[in-house]
């Protein structure tokens, strides 16, 4: 019985460890930290001075960064609720350096139209349709971009 119970708390202890991060990088000058890396809610990131980072949560959320000497902090997250995973999955595909294709499509995608695509779930759910990554990571860069204007 002893075991049992301690092998139920070292699992809750692992799952707990497996949390997936809390942002993703979506733009960067620093080549220290690349498009694509995982950061977690308050880390700090060697970012150099004067050097940006732009950052996403998978509720569409977009903060700049600018390093300092100390380097950066990453926003603490105000939700509370988990990160999905799966979204994080996207987000990094997203960023992710296209890949060429080399054979020919066999039948042109039903994709949606790109400017359609001013939300983020719409963006992540566009990327998973086989032959329309290309439409929703540019409808992607445009909503980071659109998130960066500054309110006036």
């Amino acid at each position: 019985m002893r075991r049992i119970v301690l092998g139920v708390l070292a699992a809750i202890g692992l799952a707990g460890a497996a949390q997936a991060a809390d942002f993703v990088v979506v733009a960067s000058t620093d080549p220290a930290i690349p498009r694509g890396r995982e950061v977690e809610a308050g880390e700090r990131l060697p970012l150099g001075v004067g050097k940006t980072l732009v950052v996403i949560d998978t509720a569409g959320q977009v903060t700049r960064l600018t390093g300092t000497e100390a380097g950066a902090m990453a926003p603490r997250r105000q939700q509370l609720a988990s990160v999905n995973a799966e979204k994080m999955a996207i987000l990094k595909m997203l960023v992710a350096q296209p890949r060429t294709r080399r054979g020919a499509a066999l039948e042109k995608p039903a994709c949606p139209d790109a400017a359609s695509l001013t939300r983020l779930d719409p963006i992540l759910d566009a990327a998973q349709v086989d032959g329309c990554l290309t439409t929703a990571r540019g409808a992607f860069e445009a909503y980071v971009e659109a998130a960066l204007v500054p309110a006036n």
